[in-house]
């Protein structure tokens, strides 16, 4: 669920009415990592959901967005390919509990493996499970056994993981260690609550967590936080950078996607900060991405939040467009799927 849906429609018209930025047309093999789908059991929950959070729905919302509609969206932008992430997670929810959970958690896995298989070339599947749930090992184990995932997708805010519980961390270790037996790549909203300290949940994850996928990818979604790129954020980013480089090799599978990255007033956020305590998003974003290098970062835009051209002009408002055209190049090598 989006926490910054009416700060990306600000930031659309501000794009509209910047005629500098232009879209360029893009060749190439390029992947949108970071795509939800919906059918019509995730519309009713996603109602449901939206409630619970004091949100409205907008049109979107209730749309059924199958893997013809992501094709079509995908060819528009002249992109290539595409990571579906299962919204199977949402069924073992805190935040509305549903009935015959389990059963509701297989079935839309079941259902995102099958859309990604009618285009197999072009899109990969990611299962989705609440990691504190008793059947999520289960679950991890048979979706893995199918063949049909090419990793796994962990929401710790939706799942309301807390790393300072360390019942839950002990359970996460066991999921980490599971994926990476299977060889699935780790796709992991990492931010898990507004009220957030990045710096010590940071720790925790390089210190007790990642040392337990080490043979397998790790993707951070949306540069470690959830919408918009704030100091919390930065904090939690500036630990991460520090275990890749201390860890040379061990620290080459970690990798972060931009979706959603980006503060509404971005175009704004480029002028100077006023005092030196200041925070200055426009200028740390670059900074950290810089650090962490550009061959591990991806593209990704969330959708169907935002679609790929707009998202791409926003980035390329902020970073600007060679480093942006260098991200899209980016590439995930991969062990799992097909």
């Amino acid at each position: 669920m989006s926490l910054y849906r009416t700060n990306m429609l600000a930031a659309l018209l501000v794009l509209l009415l910047n005629s500098g930025l232009k879209a360029q047309v893009r060749q190439g093999s390029y992947t949108d990592y970071h795509v939800h789908l919906q059918d019509s059991a995730t519309v009713q929950l996603g109602f449901s959901m939206l409630k619970a959070f004091g949100q409205a729905p907008t049109k979107t919302d209730s749309l059924i967005l199958n893997a013809d509609t992501l094709i079509e969206r995908l060819n528009r932008a002249k992109f290539n390919k595409a990571w579906i992430l299962s919204n199977a997670y949402w069924y073992g929810s805190p935040f509305t509990p549903v009935e015959n959970e389990y059963e509701e958690v297989k079935k839309q896995n079941d259902w995102t493996a099958a859309q990604a298989a009618r285009y197999a070339d072009r899109l990969a599947a990611f299962m989705s499970v609440n990691p504190l749930k008793p059947y999520a090992l289960k679950e991890i184990e048979r979706c893995a056994d199918s063949k049909h995932f090419t990793g796994l997708k962990l929401h710790f805010a939706n799942s309301k993981v807390n790393l300072f519980d360390k019942a839950h961390v002990s359970q996460l270790q066991k999921v980490f260690a599971l994926a990476n037996e299977n060889r699935l790549v780790l796709f992991i909203h990492f931010r898990n609550a507004q009220d957030w300290n990045g710096k010590t949940n940071a720790e925790i994850f390089v210190k007790h967590l990642a040392a337990f996928a080490k043979e397998t990818k790790i993707v951070i979604a949306h540069l470690g936080g959830w919408g918009n790129y704030d100091k919390p954020t930065d904090e939690a980013l500036k630990v991460m950078v520090t275990y890749m480089h201390k860890n040379g090799a061990g620290g080459n599978n970690l990798y972060f996607d931009l979706s959603a990255v980006l503060p509404a007033n971005a175009n704004e956020g480029r002028q100077p900060a006023e005092g030196k305590g200041s925070w200055n998003a426009a200028a740390a974003l670059p900074k950290r991405i810089g650090q962490i290098g550009l061959d591990h970062i991806l593209f990704g835009t969330d959708w169907p939040l935002i679609d790929i051209d707009p998202y791409t002009r926003l980035l390329e408002s902020a970073l600007g467009t060679p480093i942006v055209r260098e991200i899209l190049r980016n590439t995930v090598p991969v062990d799992a799927g097909k």
